[in-house]
């Protein structure tokens, strides 16, 4: 009975190693953003820009900020 239950775990042990080896090696050739990914981002801080100003928002923000950034330091 301790025999099975050795095997089992010696087993699953094995299996579970197996799976997070290949995963990492699957990840391996995933190491970092690509020129897309910073593209895309840079185009969504871009529009968030223009949009802000074209909105007249930048003082309300800034007020905003401010008011947080005083009650959070007690000035």
């Amino acid at each position: 009975m301790a025999k099975d239950i050795t095997l089992k775990v010696y087993l699953a042990l094995g299996t579970w190693r197996d799976t997070v080896v290949s995963r990492m090696r699957r990840r391996a050739g995933d190491s970092g953003a690509s020129i897309v990914e910073y593209g895309g981002l840079l185009v969504i801080v871009a529009l968030i820009v223009v949009a802000v100003r074209g909105l007249g928002l930048q003082n309300i923000i800034s007020k905003a900020i401010g008011t947080a950034v005083n009650s959070i330091t007690g000035g």
